[in-house]
């Protein structure tokens, strides 16, 4: 017998590895890319508002007019997240989440895509309006289902030992799109004069948006549907190496964990992105546009705080980590607004930035409340759990902490104080439970954590 009579297993199965490998890169570049280019459709046109105000609402005593302006610009594509979860979610938890990652990126492409083509309210009237607040609402749909999924898809992609971390990349992805739509934005109103931005130049973000989602549909044919959920379809053995259920969880108490976690999650992001750089303008920070490059910076610093969380899971596990990122939060948010109240403003963005760098634990929180459900329910729980704290909070927060900051300047610390306590107590009864502890792989001998 020849050497050639005995193919070399070992090379086979290198070339299967390698193969797998590049698989799930680009499974997980997929993701990135489509996440933050949704992120960049949603958000782009909170970021020139004043000009969509101009364009679709103009002054007006109309009652009507003025109710659909509130709605249309900050309401509606929030509110209508939850809808997005039930609807898609559902449905990516019966049919899979490949197909329910068509539907939310072609809906967000194409509802991106028509705002382009709205006509203004000198052109038809009060239909201009209403036509707007139609298409966010279907915009909103799309993204409070697409967020959710984009975890989960990662979830069901990576290895037990890796989920924080590349759910932490995940969120990432995310977060680049809110940057680009606020650095957009800018360049925008920079360039143009008030009139041609009036006139054509808002219509040019929605143009790129549409075209750019449009080109990640063309990637989705090339996406597998996670392995996880292609098992629980064939009732095959769940494979102890990809996502897994913690045995405690009963659908209470995973419900009730990760309603917890969301409004930690969502906190940190409407609080410290949104609300916090205009409540520091208001009280000690007047330079022009602090509030924007606050809020920039902030957003550079949090991809990397969750790049950072994402890999010290790897060292101490998921629930250590979380404790030790909710001590950073709240110490860092009390050491800001000392220096606020008694420095002289020098150090004030890098300051910021380091809470931009703290709220990057919102990457773990992902990870923990994924878990906590199973396959056949996990999407449509997920999403509609965080959909509803949010719209919940984005419709409390912005009045309740602009009218305590009136009387505390420092109310906004201690909002963030009792969520990072919160957050430090879902770690510590995530420690203390045995199937969320560290554990080991006896075949390798290789440390392993779950949460």
């Amino acid at each position: 017998m020849t050497k050639a009579a005995f193919p070399n297993n070992n090379t086979g199965n290198r070339s299967e590895s390698y193969l797998s490998k590049i698989n799930f890169n680009y499974q997980i570049i997929f993701v990135c890319l489509s996440y933050a280019l949704a992120a960049f459709d949603f958000l782009i046109y909170l970021h020139i508002a004043d000009v969509i105000s101009s364009v679709f609402f103009p002054s007006s005593d109309n009652a009507l007019v003025t109710q659909l302006k509130i709605i249309g610009l900050m309401s509606v594509g929030f509110l209508s997240r939850p809808l997005g979860a039930i609807l898609i979610g559902r449905y990516g938890d019966i049919k899979g989440r490949k197909p329910a990652f068509l539907i939310s990126i072609g809906l967000l492409s194409a509802t991106t895509l028509l705002t382009a083509f709205l006509p203004t309210y000198a052109q038809v009237g009060i239909i201009a309006p209403i036509l707007f607040v139609f298409i966010r609402m279907l915009q909103g749909i799309a993204f409070g289902a697409h967020a959710p999924l984009s975890w989960v898809f990662v979830a069901e992609h990576t290895k037990q030992t890796k989920l924080a971390t590349y759910c932490s990349l995940a969120v990432a992805g995310g977060i680049f799109g809110s940057v680009i739509s606020v650095i957009f934005a800018k360049v925008l109103v920079g360039t143009f004069e008030l009139q041609a931005l009036l006139d054509y130049g808002w219509r040019i973000p929605a143009v790129m948006g549409g075209v750019m989602s449009g080109l990640i549909l063309l990637m989705w044919h090339h996406v597998r549907e996670t392995p996880v959920y292609v098992n629980h379809q064939k009732k095959l053995q769940d494979n102890p190496d990809l996502l897994t259920v913690n045995s405690f969880s009963n659908i209470a108490s995973a419900t009730f964990l990760s309603c917890a976690i969301s409004f930690v999650r969502a906190s940190l992001i409407m609080v410290v992105m949104i609300l916090l750089p205009k409540l520091i303008a208001l009280k000690f920070y007047t330079q022009p546009n602090f509030a924007t490059f606050a809020s920039l910076f902030a957003l550079v610093t949090q991809i990397v705080g969750c790049i950072f969380y994402g890999i010290l899971v790897d060292k101490i596990g998921t629930a250590k980590t979380f404790m030790l990122a909710s001590l950073a939060l709240t110490l860092q948010v009390w050491i800001f607004y000392a220096y606020l109240i008694n420095g002289e403003g020098v150090f004030t963005l890098a300051m910021y930035g380091l809470v931009g760098f703290c709220t990057g634990m919102i990457g773990l929180c992902t990870a923990i409340f994924i878990q906590l459900f199973p396959t056949n329910i996990r999407l449509l729980s997920v999403s509609v759990t965080y959909n509803c704290i949010s719209a919940l909070l984005g419709a409390a927060l912005p009045f309740l902490l602009f009218k305590l900051t009136d009387y505390v300047s420092f109310a906004p610390a201690i909002y963030l104080s009792i969520i990072g306590i919160t957050a430090l107590i879902i770690g510590w009864h995530l420690v203390h439970r045995e199937t969320f502890g560290e554990s080991y792989k006896s075949n390798t001998k290789e440390k392993r954590y779950t949460l």
